[in-house]
């Protein structure tokens, strides 16, 4: 934007003007302002005007500075808290190259570190002006300034991945070339320069055709073509190092994207040209090439058409756990000594088939020496072998690769937290027709929300894990048990009949007891519905639904009850945790209900004051025992774990019916009058006044009492100290009436 001079403006007489022109001025003035303010109030950060000086020193900034500083308007206003120019980076004080710009009376623009009232650091980019008089004199500097922080860290992100991928592909092992869409290398890594015997700058910008025979350059276009045209191609090719050497490589080429919107090829290339002579030597004599073949990492075998081996490559000795000196072994088996009965028939009927000339891939269960079971894959193949047939077989350990698969079906048919089968396994047995009167029992946890959301998920997994334990527990022989959602499980049952249903459910309630009497601090809440189709015809699904409904039905008469109880065991968690005593928290009471009687506190909501002293602190039972009870001073990160209890608090009361009405109070019960509490920052009236009165109350019962590492004050020592804190800490009227029931 093209700086100029800001100039005054003469204006006319006002009684110049008529009365009606004047006042539709002044509309047009007014909502122009309002538009400027809204438009303003709404900018991703804050315009500013101030003076050309190093502080920088603020005479208006808008609202938008708090996002952007974690300053207000007030604060850096004539710097009455903090200078804007002490904000900036000390590296980042470009004050001579700034004056440079006001003095050409050009735009500044720039782009700079500051520190956020939290203390974090952040990026901002700013714009801004000098404002000159008519005399050309400079009298203020205006502009905007804006947050670019999340830009700075995806460009540094950006820049970090960049990195990472240049070094992949340049250590990469696998030989690896960029070409664009015409076969010109742009790029090759150095295992490429290895392969191939080329610097990397013979070969950028040259054609592929430099390592291709001519006679394959029309299969190399048709390539290209493919390439261009979307296909991934895996393939044997003839590669022609510098020298002429020529290299037998398997290619894997797909297009890819590349910088400015260009699309390219990425050629990654594996040399085969040692495996491909030691198969064909292979095939005209085992002897003259064993030793390229003992350096094979793939098992390699010979089996004759009786069965027995005739040939061990040494990586093969080793997958079955054999020693080249147990000739003995090594002659007098057969193949089908070292196969799995349970794959014993496949081995059979495949051997037969590469007998007859088919080339077949197959994996297998193989037994070692020691007894120990495994998998492998083999890729066998007729031949002749001292001119007779045989069967060739290259093969490989897989048994890791399987015990991954297994595990991977495991978890795609069972819930991971807690072990039973999940809701995918259960809604395929909906469809089971083979049960000939299926029952179910539907199950749910009661309270999980109100668990998670107050104590942690780590309390709500323990207990779905407690419940799934039960619930495996009472299964019977030819059920299965299934989390079917976040609270939710089911337990189907195989011919069932009623009474049995109720057995399950009777013994659901027995283990459910006897875990709640072992562990009352936290119980264990649970609705069940069962039903069973008896001789009626009824799909599974509608069973399903039948005892959903039943359960249902059962949980409302649950919710209220599971709920106060949860309130109540958090409230003897508070206690365990020697933060509120009940003799505290009845004082508090008492001393609250006092000062609300003599200030004239409405008797309607006297109930609901006496509710929030009691439980203004339930927001601690999710802090540390190890926060709450250390004797020391708390270092940063521990006072912001244990601020959190107001909101911890305000959950918790928000998620039972009992302590809805007293939820607000909760949240705001850690607020200082001057407005330096937590974890809103109200001041003054903001603050609610049972707020105001609990926290008077539960100082001066907390300073009179005795702790572990401090005797109890006197009453004329607490009250002085309410008065000192009074107007910063506490409400001075407040605490004026509080002295007056004392």
């Amino acid at each position: 934007m093209q700086n100029r001079k800001i100039k005054l403006r003469d204006f006319a007489d006002d009684s110049a003007l008529g009365s009606a022109e004047v006042r539709q001025m002044e509309s047009t003035l007014r909502q122009t302002k309002q538009t400027l303010a809204t438009l303003i109030s709404n900018l991703p950060g804050f315009v500013y005007r101030c003076h050309n000086d190093p502080g920088w020193t603020m005479i208006y900034v808008s609202d938008g500075c708090l996002e952007v500083t974690g300053y207000t308007p007030e604060d850096l206003v004539q710097n009455q808290k903090v200078s804007y120019g002490s904000l900036i980076h000390p590296s980042d004080r470009n004050w001579e190259a700034w004056q440079g710009w006001l003095s050409a009376e050009e735009s500044l623009e720039s782009e700079y570190r500051i520190t956020h009232a939290n203390g974090e650091q952040r990026w901002v980019w700013e714009r801004g002006r000098g404002v000159f008089s008519d005399d050309g004199v400079l009298m203020y500097l205006e502009g905007f300034i804006t947050d670019i922080t999340n830009r700075k860290e995806a460009e540094v992100r950006l820049a970090t991945q960049e990195e990472q991928y240049r070094l992949l592909f340049e250590f990469s092992p696998v030989p690896i070339a960029i070409m664009d869409l015409a076969g010109n290398f742009l790029q090759v890594n150095a295992a490429y320069e290895q392969g191939m015997l080329y610097d990397r700058q013979e070969l950028e910008g040259k054609n592929v055709r430099i390592c291709v025979l001519p006679e394959n350059y029309s299969t190399m276009e048709e390539h290209l073509v493919a390439l261009r045209g979307g296909e991934t191609l895996e393939h044997e090719a003839v590669c022609v190092r510098k020298g002429g050497e020529r290299r037998i490589n398997i290619l894997r080429e797909k297009a890819i994207p590349l910088p400015g919107g260009q699309e390219g090829i990425i050629s990654l290339s594996r040399d085969i040209t040692e495996v491909k002579l030691a198969q064909g030597a292979l095939v005209q004599s085992e002897k003259k090439y064993r030793s390229l073949v003992e350096t094979m990492r793939e098992g390699m075998f010979i089996i004759d058409f009786t069965g027995k081996i005739r040939f061990w490559n040494q990586a093969g000795l080793s997958m079955f756990g054999l020693d080249p000196t147990d000739l003995d072994e090594l002659l007098s088996g057969t193949a089908l000594d070292y196969i799995h009965s349970a794959s014993m028939a496949i081995v059979q009927r495949d051997m037969a088939l590469v007998m007859k000339g088919h080339n077949l891939t197959g994996e297998y269960r193989y037994l070692r020496h020691s007894g120990e079971s495994g998998w492998l894959e083999a890729n066998a193949t007729k031949m002749d072998y001292s001119n007779e047939p045989a069967i060739l077989v290259l093969a490989r350990d897989i048994t890791e690769r399987k015990k991954e698969q297994a595990e991977m079906e495991f978890l795609s048919w069972h819930d991971p937290l807690t072990g039973v089968y999940n809701r995918r396994y259960f809604e395929s047995r909906l469809s089971d027709k083979a049960l000939a009167k299926p029952g179910i029992v539907v199950v749910d946890l009661d309270g999980l929300k109100l668990v998670n959301d107050t104590i942690g998920h780590t309390a709500g997994d323990s207990l779905l894990k407690e419940a799934a334990g039960i619930l495996k527990r009472c299964t019977p022989s030819g059920g299965m048990a299934a989390r079917i959602g976040g609270d939710e499980f089911v337990i189907i049952l195989s011919d069932s009949t009623q009474a049995q249903a109720e057995a399950v459910v009777g013994a659901i309630r027995r283990l459910q007891e006897e875990y709640n009497r072992q562990q009352p601090q936290f119980p264990l809440s649970l609705s069940l519905g069962y039903e069973v189709a008896g001789d009626e015809t009824t799909s599974l699904y509608e069973i399903f639904k039948r005892a959903d409904n039943l359960m249902y039905r059962q949980k409302l008469l649950h919710r209220l009850s599971s709920r106060s109880a949860i309130v109540q065991a958090l409230m003897a968690a508070l206690e365990a945790k020697n933060v509120e005593t009940r003799e505290h928290v009845d004082r508090i009471g008492e001393l609250a209900l006092l000062v609300a009687r003599r200030m004239g506190y409405p008797e309607g909501r006297i109930l609901e004051l006496e509710l929030f002293a009691k439980f203004h602190d339930i927001g601690k039972v999710g802090v540390a025992d190890s926060i709450l009870n250390k004797p020391g001073r708390l270092t940063d990160e521990e006072r912001k774990e244990i601020e959190r209890h107001a909101e911890i608090g305000y959950h918790i009361a928000s998620s039972t019916p009992e302590l809805a009405p007293i939820a607000r109070f909760i949240l705001k019960h850690q607020e200082w009058y001057d407005g330096n509490g937590y974890p809103l920052g109200l001041k003054g009236a903001d603050i609610p006044v049972e707020c105001r009165i609990v926290a008077i109350a539960d100082a001066f019962d907390a300073m009179t009492s005795d702790r572990p590492y401090r005797k109890a004050m006197s009453t004329d020592q607490a009250l002085a100290e309410l008065d000192r804190c009074a107007g910063t800490q506490f409400d001075p009227e407040l605490v004026l009436v509080f002295r007056s029931i004392i």
